[in-house]
């Protein structure tokens, strides 16, 4: 997977997550357990964030480190709204609340440290090797 797909990826977790957020962030729980058209919305977004987590955590081997479990995000792939099979709201109120802020920061470290483009970097690295050993050399004169 080249660097650009896995960037593709990480920016389809980010997006979910903040239109899973925009969604319900003028709900409380009652009201969203009322707003079936909502849930549906947040579970295709659901979906899409597992599916690009699937893809990260089975194509890329040169990953940085996301600082989340992209297998757990993977299940989401596998959330399907249906009314008269209904489980519990409230573990889904509680990720949306309380899990989606962080995953979505974590998620944006990881892009971040994706953009940072390795040739500058390894360029950096050997100019400051190339100055330690001429301020080690200039020591011994």
């Amino acid at each position: 997977m080249t660097r650009e797909e896995q960037q593709l990826h990480l920016n389809n977790i980010i997006k979910g997550i903040e239109e899973v957020q925009e969604l319900a962030q003028d709900l409380n729980y009652q009201q969203f357990t009322e707003e079936e058209q909502v849930k549906e919305e947040i579970y295709t977004n659901l979906q899409m964030i597992g599916q690009a987590a699937f893809e990260l955590a089975n194509d890329a081997d040169d990953m940085p480190d996301l600082n989340f479990d992209t297998d757990i995000l993977s299940g989401f792939r596998n959330a399907r709204y249906n009314v008269e099979a209904e489980v519990d709201n409230q573990q889904l109120w509680n990720v949306i609340t309380e899990d989606l802020t962080l995953i979505r920061e974590q998620a944006m470290e990881a892009s971040a440290e994706l953009a940072r483009d390795p040739e500058v970097e390894d360029d950096l690295h050997e100019g400051n090797e190339l100055r330690e050993s001429q301020l080690k050399e200039k020591q011994k004169h």
